[in-house]
């Protein structure tokens, strides 16, 4: 199964913990958006590239929201934290 965790906080360490623990047994990414696109994940991470512009931040694979709006579509479930 395909879970995608979009992330916001850079602080809250829950979701990362989760989505590593699904990650033994799933494909799991992570999309990171405003403060947290400064967040190391340690996983494949996709960053919102209008927050990581913003904040010049350059460390993940950045997406615009055309593509934000098709990862939507493409994983069977997603969580927004």
């Amino acid at each position: 199964m395909k879970i995608l965790h979009i992330i916001r906080n850079p602080n809250d360490t829950t979701p990362i913990e989760i989505a590593k623990a699904q990650d033994r047994e799933h494909d799991v990414a992570i999309l990171l958006m405003q403060d947290a696109v400064y967040a190391d994940p340690g996983l494949k991470a996709y960053a919102c590239a209008a927050d990581a512009e913003a904040r010049g931040v350059r460390k993940h694979e950045c997406v615009g929201y055309d593509r934000i709006v098709e990862m939507l579509f493409e994983y069977d479930k997603v969580v927004s934290w």
